[in-house]
């Protein structure tokens, strides 16, 4: 809940933790089951704000990064990132390996991110 005279910047900031909260809750869902499907596994994963991508991965360390507007997009376009990250563990480069990966763990990866790039990556100001 917003406090009664809450004004926009506290307001956002409710509704961002609230956002984070409900995509955390399905992230720890479906993170492990992909991690088993595909034979990874994370070290940790970060949801936090990003300008200019979906998602990152740090292969070294295990980590991956997904931008908090995903919340705001269709689950298979989530699942299509989350995915994306993790094979990133076992190949770091969009080479030939990877893309044969997407396509055995992924197959309708192209539609996905085709989808997920005709979305707004996040809310512009006017």
């Amino acid at each position: 809940y917003v406090r009664k005279g809450a004004n926009r910047d506290q307001r956002a900031a409710v509704y961002y933790e609230w956002a984070k909260d409900i995509f955390k809750s399905y992230l720890d869902k479906i993170i492990p089951e992909w991690e088993e499907k595909i034979g990874v596994k994370t070290n940790a994963y970060f949801i936090q704000k990003m300008k200019t991508k979906w998602g990152s991965c740090n292969p070294r360390s295990k980590n991956i990064r997904l931008n908090t507007e995903l919340v705001k997009k269709p689950k298979h376009l989530v699942e299509y990132v989350v995915v994306h990250e993790l094979i990133h563990l076992i190949e770091p480069r969009h080479n030939k390996k990877f893309i044969n990966l997407l396509d055995t763990h992924y197959p309708s990866w192209r539609e996905a991110r085709k989808e997920l790039n005709e979305l707004p990556l996040g809310f512009v100001e006017w």
